[in-house]
């Protein structure tokens, strides 16, 4: 079973579509491609009108209050050489105060005040046109970690125990390198030339979902669906809704069968779903405690409920079964062991499907 360390920017950036800051907590150190088992185990100065009739190009240099610190508002707007040269000199408490602001408005404690401050530095940080590689390395390190979360939304960036190199930031803002900081893949991932690697900013086939575009850090679950293609990588609940999981036909003998099918949306194939549930829950499910064991089979519900196969509705009461005895107590006084061997039970008569 391959691992997920599981965000990304379908060609623009957006606070709703970038990672949420309680998925992307790194608590996995190791770079990883997996998912859960698989069917497969500038700046533009628009404060100032130009008075002046006849000049082609202004550049307004505008001068940093000499406050002894700098807001997170002057970070996304001034120029990069006038922020970095004032945080040179700034005490370290002083930039921490800044990265604690910030991360505040990333968590969204202060309401919509928060939500509407982390739009509007965004917008900023979205209309300059001068950010580049070049001026990018002249940033000072925590002036590029503030313009990286707020472009990404992942506040991660901004954690005491996060210390990435200003180089792989730019790489980072500029959709160079993939936003996870438990992945770092440089992008292309493994230079996919797929439709979705390909016209995505910052997309990262190896972590994220190709739907929704964010990652997180579920691993050995079914809450992950990969195609054994492209080894791209799609949430369950994902694919359900836009309708990727669904009834299909199987060929065998020159007669269909109905079964349920994953489509991927990077390329379209499909695979089936019977022995991909078997093959997770045979590999994981000794890893399982009781509240894991309970969420798998709820998706494995989901997955199944509009089966039109035998073997599909079959499995579905079976799941539904298990998860009624364990939400109505007559599973909670069973040991770990016990119930475990409960689930083998019922992996015996699923095979019996699979096979």
């Amino acid at each position: 079973m391959q691992e997920r360390a599981s965000n990304s920017d379908p060609g623009h950036d957006s606070a709703t579509e970038s990672a949420s800051s309680r998925e992307t907590w790194p608590i996995e150190p190791n770079k990883s491609s997996g998912g859960g088992a698989a069917t497969t185990i500038r700046i533009v100065d628009k404060d100032k009108e130009l008075a002046t009739k006849g000049v082609a190009e202004w550049q307004v240099i505008r001068r940093i209050p000499s406050t002894g610190r700098v807001t997170l508002r002057e970070v996304a707007r001034e120029r990069v050489d006038l922020v970095a040269e004032k945080m040179k000199v700034m005490p370290d408490e002083a930039l921490d105060e800044i990265k604690s602001e910030l991360r505040s408005i990333l968590e969204g404690t202060g309401g919509s005040h928060h939500v509407e401050e982390f739009l509007y530095l965004q917008k900023l940080v979205q209309n300059r046109v001068d950010f580049t590689p070049t001026t990018l390395l002249m940033t000072h390190h925590v002036q590029l970690e503030i313009l990286v979360a707020i472009k990404t939304g992942i506040q991660e960036f901004l954690h005491p125990s996060v210390n990435l190199p200003v180089s792989h930031l730019a790489e980072v803002y500029l959709y160079k390198r993939c936003q996870n900081i438990t992945c770092k893949s440089a992008l292309p991932a493994e230079e996919c030339r797929c439709n979705i690697c390909s016209n995505r900013n910052g997309f990262c086939n190896l972590c994220m979902c190709v739907i929704c575009n964010k990652f997180d850090f579920e691993v050995n679950t079914c809450r992950w669906i990969g195609c054994d293609v492209f080894s791209h990588w799609t949430h369950t609940d994902c694919a359900i809704r836009d309708e990727q999981i669904g009834s299909g036909q199987k060929i065998n003998n020159g007669i269909a069968h109905p079964e349920m099918l994953f489509r991927c949306q990077a390329c379209q194939r499909t695979s089936e779903l019977l022995g991909w549930v078997r093959d997770v829950f045979q590999q994981c499910a000794p890893g399982w405690d009781r509240d894991a064991l309970l969420r798998e089979l709820e998706y494995v519900c989901k997955i199944f409920r509009l089966s039109e196969d035998s073997k599909g509705r079959n499995l579905f009461r079976r799941c539904d079964d298990l998860i009624e005895r364990l939400r109505s107590g007559t599973a909670q006084s069973m040991s770990p062991r016990a119930l475990l061997q409960a689930l083998q039970d019922y992996l015996q008569v699923w095979c019996q499907f699979f096979c």
